[in-house]
């Protein structure tokens, strides 16, 4: 999925190798950097953008709820 949880640019869909991300690559102005998550749900794994130094519990909930109703 590669969709950015949380920061400026939350909710976007950013296709990139590596592990990290630093949103000044999208835009000088933004300021926060991610991080990639790999979540398992029913045996497929789903990549996420995590901002460094956010509560895991609160961006795994966030995840799950994208897991739980994806937007076509």
């Amino acid at each position: 999925m590669n969709i950015c949880v949380g920061g400026e640019l939350d909710g976007q869909k950013i296709e990139r190798e590596g592990r990290l991300l630093k949103a000044s690559e999208i835009d000088p102005s933004f300021e926060t950097q991610y991080y990639k998550q790999i979540f398992n749900r029913d045996n497929v794994n789903y990549q996420f953008w995590l901002p460094i130094g956010s509560d895991l519990h609160d961006m795994s909930n966030k995840v799950l709820e994208i897991l739980r109703f994806p937007k076509n």
